[in-house]
């Protein structure tokens, strides 16, 4: 069984990754839809996402929508080369 905490962290990470590069998919869900994912190779996630999304579809009645991927790359550093903060002059 995965770690309600655990699980709740990877969600937040895929939805927000899912929000932000797909905004057009707004349109296609049903309103007030409850969006669950699947995780290739991740079966205590998927297993229990599948539950919480049955849940929400049995007790709120809510239309449920799932997202199938096979992962998350890693995380994109900053663009930034080498930044240095320093304190800024004083303004008269």
């Amino acid at each position: 069984m995965i770690d309600a905490r655990e699980f709740a962290q990877k969600q937040f990470e895929l939805a927000g990754e899912f929000v932000f590069d797909h905004p057009e998919i707004d349109e296609r869900l049903p309103e007030g839809a409850f969006v669950y994912f699947e995780v290739a190779g991740e079966p205590n996630f998927n297993q229990y996402s599948r539950e919480l999304a049955d849940r929400q579809q049995r007790e709120e009645g809510v239309p449920v929508v799932l997202v199938r991927v096979k992962g998350l790359a890693p995380p994109q550093c900053s663009r930034l080369i080498e930044p240095v903060i320093e304190p800024a002059p004083a303004i008269a």
